[in-house]
């Protein structure tokens, strides 16, 4: 599969969240390397991975009470 690189705008606020962030995102193998950029005011969420859709990570993040919209 091809790799590819998904990024989201987040309702991040704290740095305890990327913890959060951290164990939901376990969950998925195919996820290669993640990261939230708190110097932007959108905080940022960019997550290389292969065989995962933006659609099932925005999901599982709003299942726990984080809002994450992908940006084009």
């Amino acid at each position: 599969m091809e790799n590819k690189i998904l990024i989201f705008r987040t309702s991040i606020t704290k740095k305890g969240d990327v913890k959060r962030i951290g164990k939901l995102l376990a969950q998925y193998p195919q996820i290669n390397k993640w990261n939230v950029d708190f110097e932007d005011w959108e905080k940022i969420l960019r997550i290389e991975c292969s065989g995962v859709t933006a659609l099932e990570i925005s999901e599982t993040l709003r299942n726990n009470h984080i809002f994450a919209t992908e940006l084009e």
